[in-house]
């Protein structure tokens, strides 16, 4: 028979699947907290490195706490940055769940990763259809903010199928900036070389994670693109042992980095003229290096828009 465990988790009701042991792995458990669906081995290579549990709920805190900062992400970045809700998107229509699954790190390629395919069968409901992102069993939340980066992606794919790599790492890389604190933001002072300079261009086209620094943020920061995090949103979202999930109430670019993005969901036609059609491009060309211009022009649209 299935066990379940009901614990209550940021004012909502939250269950715990045991999965019956017909179903493999026979060690696996689900764990919900809103929207999302962690599912995790308690034994094993994947089961959670560090399985403490300090509220005695029966659930390793890293669980908790990661769908904790997932839900915290959802939050200020659908009802506080007014971005686009990749579960309400037409190319995920239908789809009402997102799946984490705990894995072995030394049977992954990335400590985190996140998926554009849907999950035809979900792990918690077979009957249902998810979307899924995957994180190493050795991962801290509180010193990691993988969980938003990887839903900051499901963002990208419900909004647009551009996918190089400065645009999509260095967005998401960005997005971190959301739950985590940023000492230094990089000078924008002269950010406007990026539009005209063609060592510029190469370098910034060649790059994926260092394009937050060296485009995204010194772009926010020259157009002084500042928001506060309600301190409501901060005070909501904490961690089992009380520390919270947000650790600075201010980040820059959320405005400019969401126009952008709806920007480059209105350019897809032109991207896809080489190809024939929106949908071979879309199966082709979504990192095709012509896009790289065309994401850039997004950008300088944006920019000169606002300035």
């Amino acid at each position: 028979m299935m066990r379940i465990l009901l614990v209550v988790a940021i004012g909502v009701l939250v269950a715990v699947f045991m999965m019956p042991s017909a179903m493999p792995p026979a060690s696996a458990a689900i764990y919900q907290q809103g929207i999302f669906y962690v599912i995790y081995d308690e034994m094993g290579d994947a089961a959670i490195e560090n399985a403490e549990d300090v509220n005695s709920n029966g659930v390793p805190d890293m669980v908790e706490d990661v769908a904790t900062q997932l839900n915290a992400a959802r939050e200020v970045f659908k009802d506080v940055f007014n971005y686009p809700d990749p579960l309400e998107s037409p190319r995920f229509q239908g789809i009402n769940s997102i799946e984490i699954d705990i894995r072995d790190k030394e049977q992954i390629t990335a400590s985190a990763s996140a998926f554009s395919n849907i999950r035809k069968k979900s792990k918690h409901n077979p009957a249902e259809r998810a979307l899924h992102i995957r994180i190493a069993n050795t991962l801290n939340p509180h010193k990691s903010q993988a969980p938003t980066h990887e839903y900051f992606h499901l963002i990208q794919f419900g909004t647009t199928y551009f996918n190089n790599g400065w645009f999509s790492e260095g967005t998401a890389q960005w997005a971190q900036d959301a739950v985590s604190k940023i000492e230094n933001y990089p000078d924008g002072e002269n950010f406007s070389r990026n539009f005209e300079d063609e060592k510029a261009k190469e370098e910034l086209f060649q790059t994926k994670y260092k394009a937050a620094k060296l485009f995204w943020y010194p772009l926010a920061v020259n157009m002084n693109d500042k928001i506060k995090i309600p301190d409501e949103i901060i005070e909501k979202y904490k961690y089992v042992d009380g520390s919270p999930v947000f650790q600075d109430d201010i980040i820059y670019g959320a405005n400019v980095v969401r126009e952008v993005l709806m920007t480059m969901k209105s350019k897809e036609d032109l991207a896809a003229a080489e190809f024939g059609d929106v949908k071979e491009w879309r199966k082709k060309g979504r990192r095709a290096e012509t896009n790289n211009e065309i994401i850039l022009d997004c950008v300088r649209e944006v920019y000169n828009a606002k300035k």
